[in-house]
């Protein structure tokens, strides 16, 4: 009787076993309605061209607690390109691809090995959480689609990344678009900014506190000398692509526990940004701008508005939260 219970025993947990294996592995909904399959993947495509400014993934990184990552994609269905803008550097003038594919349980959105998504990916967590450039589509309404990375890290990684709610681009992120107007490689942009002591006044939204520093920003007079140590270039890390190379700049006179006003803290120019992403080639740069980006409470600040009056430059910036919704506003002044 004893032996007969066992077998029992052991026949129900390896049938429970098979059917969590094979729920891991399939979907049996799709499977049986394969038809189903390609209506989401039809759906996909459909909402994809529906949004003419873009589809937004908010990203987190390790650089920051509350703000993330906005990644704008704007999908041209017709000839699957997509067209990606990140703070982080200027999109590269090469084309960047997709494809809408039948998956294991699900249809997927697959980035082209070389564009951002997969940039994004190589370079790692001070970047973004995107660990793949395959998504699962997880669901497809009017505003949002849910979609999650195939592999939760490298492929040896188990199955399964961060779910991301992609929501059309709002109508007044003007900032995603061209021409670049926060352009340190343009003398117009720079006159009347370059090398004048300003004022930098941040608004932290979801705590009601202010922040107050002198700032100054430094043009370099050679901005190429260290592109070869860009992050997310190809020279500097293998594999990836999707950004010009970086243009640099420099932010000093900040007043904090920490940093001299003395301080070089080299930053990036992001698109319409500026971008306080880590520069690993040099600890002392790299520790300096870490600790702007800590202080400050954002690793980037969009260029939101720009106003000059005579020699007056002020300027408005903004950084989100997961919803894409303003979490810091901070405001540049000089000559006041």
């Amino acid at each position: 009787m004893e032996k007969i219970i066992k077998f029992l025993v052991l026949s129900l947990m390896a049938t429970v076993l098979y059917s969590c294996e094979k729920d891991n592995i399939t979907n049996a909904y799709f499977e049986e309605n394969p038809e189903r399959m390609d209506k989401v993947a039809q759906d996909l495509k459909s909402k994809l061209a529906s949004s003419p400014n873009g589809w937004v993934m908010m990203v987190k990184t390790s650089l920051s607690a509350d703000v993330y990552t906005p990644i704008v994609l704007k999908f041209d269905t017709v000839k699957n390109k997509v067209d990606v803008t990140t703070v982080y550097g200027v999109t590269a003038s090469t084309d960047s691809y997709f494809r809408i594919a039948n998956g294991t349980g699900a249809p997927q959105l697959i980035f082209t090995t070389g564009s951002i998504m997969s940039t994004l990916y190589r370079v790692g967590v001070q970047a973004s959480d995107i660990t793949d450039h395959i998504y699962n589509v997880v669901s497809v309404s009017a505003d949002t689609i849910a979609i999650r990375g195939y592999r939760s890290g490298a492929v040896y990684k188990p199955e399964g990344g961060v779910i991301f709610k992609m929501f059309k681009r709002p109508e007044d992120w003007k900032w995603a678009e061209k021409p670049i107007t926060f352009d340190w490689t343009s003398t117009e942009f720079t006159n009347n900014v370059n090398s004048v002591v300003g004022e930098m006044k941040l608004e932290y939204l979801n705590d009601n506190t202010t922040l107050t520093t002198p700032w100054r920003f430094w043009s370099w007079a050679d901005p190429t000398v260290y592109r070869i140590r860009d992050p997310f270039s190809i020279g500097y890390n293998i594999g990836t692509g999707g950004f010009t190379p970086m243009n640099y700049f420099i932010v000093t006179g900040i007043t904090a526990t920490g940093i001299t006003p003395t301080t070089n803290m080299t930053v990036t120019n992001g698109h319409n940004a500026i971008s306080m992403y880590p520069i690993p080639y040099n600890t002392g740069t790299n520790q300096s701008v870490v600790a702007l980006g800590k202080y400050l409470k954002t690793h980037y600040l969009i260029l939101k508005n720009q106003t000059r009056t005579g020699n007056k430059v002020k300027m408005e910036f903004e950084a989100y939260d997961k919803k894409g919704k303003v979490i810091v506003k901070a405001t540049y002044d000089n000559l006041r």
